[in-house]
């Protein structure tokens, strides 16, 4: 009864940043975890206050955002989706986990 609606984004870990996610402690993958679930029940996931444009022409529709040490790059797709049994605003792709120092 008090669960919560589905969140607005299919969320889409691509692989390399599925191997980085792995490999965290679990206090840092909370982290994480709390600013996705943030995002992924925007209505518009650029317009968080936590979320860093990049500079760089090449990479206009790609965002960031900084969870301790980490940056983690994604972008949105506004395109509706159906999956399992649940519509969704479109999809949430997650590119990157890098640590600050190696993130640029």
């Amino acid at each position: 009864m008090g669960d919560k609606p589905p969140q607005k984004w299919l969320l889409n870990i691509q692989p390399d940043a599925k191997r980085v996610f792995d490999t965290l402690s679990s206090s840092e993958k909370r982290v994480i975890f709390r600013h996705l679930e943030e995002l992924l029940y925007a209505d518009d996931p650029y317009n968080l206050s936590f979320v860093e444009m990049l500079k760089a022409k090449k990479f206009e529709r790609l965002r960031k955002f900084r969870a301790g040490d980490y940056r983690v790059f994604f972008s949105v797709e506004q395109l509706e989706v159906l999956h399992l049994k649940h519509i969704y605003v479109g999809t949430f792709f997650v590119f990157a986990i890098r640590n600050r120092k190696d993130a640029y």
